[in-house]
């Protein structure tokens, strides 16, 4: 974060790690300390085109770094076959150490994903976690992006999958001229709808596998988790591809 903060990119400031502090009843673990971001999460009201224009500048300011420039950044490039392949694998390792592979909206999905390819460009820096959430927009109307735990050099096409995905799960609270601002951002990428559309189908898996991992934490209903997925999987297979923000 240090690094990325230090590279131009609107990051909380590390304050420091409570590692060598005992466990608490808050933290089993280390943790870090950041400094206070004054602002308010995009998530707390419905967004507008003035926040989704915010959100797109600074998504795309992420994935316009050259993080190979930056120095000792610790994240590994993807194999040879691709982001989409190494990611995949992540979920399928995740699904199987919680006994989740077989169900069936979940094998669903996986299956839907054998039958497509996205394009794999040079890899760039991913966030990994774009809620709206994780976007705090400051006074002078600067977004400081929050969760970097799950950044990754990828296909930055994957950020916007995962919008596309919370969007069909109804989780997103946007107007229409948001949606225009969004679709004109993703139209700057130069990427096909089929790209799109793969790696929306993509973060649908693996918000099923999150979800899973959850049911069986939490003693959730199984059945009542895999009914969120159906009407946004429907939706995916049912066109080729499907117009998302348009």
């Amino acid at each position: 974060m240090d690094r990325l903060r230090t590279a131009g990119l609107h990051l909380p400031q590390v304050l420091g790690r409570t590692d060598e502090l005992p466990p608490t009843t808050q933290t089993a673990g280390g943790c870090l300390v950041l400094e206070w971001i004054d602002g308010t999460p995009l998530s707390n009201a419905p967004i507008d085109a003035q926040s989704a224009a915010v959100y797109c500048q600074t998504l795309q300011q992420i994935h316009s770094l050259d993080a190979t420039t930056v120095p000792r950044l610790p994240l590994e490039p993807p194999p040879p076959t691709g982001p989409a392949i190494r990611e995949r694998e992540e979920i399928r390792q995740r699904l199987q150490s919680f006994n989740l592979l077989d169900l069936p909206h979940i094998r669903r999905l996986r299956d839907a994903l054998d039958d497509r390819a996205p394009s794999t460009p040079a890899p760039r820096l991913v966030h990994g976690d774009v809620n709206f959430g994780n976007f705090i927009l400051q006074p002078d109307r600067q977004a400081v992006v929050l969760d970097w735990e799950q950044a990754h050099l990828g296909d930055p096409l994957s950020d916007w999958g995962r919008l596309a995905a919370e969007d069909l799960l109804g989780n997103l609270e946007l107007t229409t001229d948001a949606r225009t601002t969004i679709a004109t951002a993703v139209a700057d990428y130069a990427r096909s709808a089929d790209d799109l559309h793969y790696w929306t189908l993509h973060q649908l898996y693996k918000h099923a596998s999150a979800t899973g991992a959850l049911a069986v934490l939490r003693g959730w209903d199984k059945e009542q988790i895999a009914a969120i997925y159906d009407e946004p999987t429907r939706a995916l297979l049912s066109a080729e591809p499907p117009t998302i923000w348009a």
